[in-house]
């Protein structure tokens, strides 16, 4: 009677499984990460930083725009950019030579550097707090949109 029920089971999961047109979950990736930025872009910065707290730094850039730079690390152990200014190179330098050309969508720009051990956040914003553009660069990745 247990392996007709340990059967029963396993059949019943498995149709299910079939019946649900076996769309698995997607995973993040740096696409991902693009549209996620891009969901701020030309929206007030007031939603941003409702969305993502305080920038872990902000600075001035050319034509009164305002930076607000975000980083996610891995864990504590990870070496922080914002402790190490040298270490924040605004806008980042998208590399050709490290195989991959560059996530870009409307005005945002990034590249995903697995090796890294941070994912690093730029967003520019006008004179009137309405994001402009963002740029990201290393291990940063999100759900992609579903498309409709």
């Amino acid at each position: 009677m247990k392996q007709i029920m340990i059967l029963f089971s396993m059949v019943f999961i498995f149709t299910v499984f079939i019946c649900s047109g076996c769309k698995s979950p997607g995973l993040p990736t740096g696409k991902g990460y693009t549209n996620l930025c891009q969901n701020y872009v030309g929206h007030d910065g007031s939603k941003l930083v409702d969305s993502w707290g305080q920038p872990g730094r902000t600075f001035d850039a050319a034509d009164h725009k305002k930076v607000y730079v975000y980083v996610e690390t891995r864990d504590e152990y990870t070496l922080n950019p914002l402790a190490h200014s040298a270490l924040i190179e605004y806008p980042p330098r998208i590399d050709p030579r490290k195989g991959r050309a560059g996530e870009t969508e409307g005005n945002v720009t990034g590249q995903s550097v697995s090796s890294m051990d941070y994912c690093i956040t730029y967003f520019e914003v006008g004179k009137d707090n309405k994001v402009l553009r963002a740029y990201w660069k290393g291990d940063c990745k999100s759900l992609e949109k579903k498309e409709q």
